[in-house]
């Protein structure tokens, strides 16, 4: 049996995003799997490929979940390799953050989560100009909507956080 160099061990990051929907994360998601390197699982992605439901569907939750479990489990197995893994979906809550920061330390890795900061009106600009086939489209009053539900990010969440800004996302604008 050919014989394989052991790749040098060190613990991979599992980069989680937050934000405003349309802030940018998934342009943000696209440009950590260039550089660091590492493999970007998008969930609207997955959901419009597979399901084709908008995300006012009422059975768009259960299926996400759903979704998340089998990312989840192809990302661990990206992990076990000591490669980088993005997991683009919003981290939104605290909760949210609570959990995935827990499941991701249990698998060995690091969690580092990304805040994409933008103004209201920039995630509503750049989500109308959103022309990629797999993310869903979103109107102000949706974005109103789940802005109202978004909780900053605190240095007490026990998460690396690093904040990003609008002028910071630079590539591959013309994809989120």
């Amino acid at each position: 049996m050919k014989q394989y160099p052991a790749r040098r061990a060190r613990v991979p990051s599992v980069h989680l995003l937050a934000g405003l929907n349309g802030s940018g994360k998934t342009r943000l998601a696209r440009e950590l799997e260039l550089r660091c390197p590492a493999v970007r699982f998008t969930l609207d992605e997955w959901m419009l490929r597979l399901h084709r439901l908008p995300i006012d569907d009422p059975r768009y939750g259960e299926l996400a979940a759903q979704c998340q479990e089998l990312i989840w489990d192809t990302a661990r197995q990206v992990l076990a390799t000591h490669t980088d893994v993005v997991l683009d979906w919003n981290q939104w809550s605290r909760e949210r953050r609570a959990g995935w920061r827990d499941r991701i330390r249990a698998a060995g890795a690091r969690p580092v989560l990304h805040h994409v900061r933008v103004p209201l009106e920039v995630a509503v600009g750049q989500a109308a100009g959103r022309r990629d086939p797999y993310a869903h489209a979103l109107d102000r009053a949706g974005i109103e909507h789940l802005a109202g539900l978004f909780e900053e990010p605190g240095a007490d969440e026990g998460l690396e956080i690093r904040i990003v800004t609008p002028d910071q996302l630079v590539t591959q604008k013309h994809h989120d």
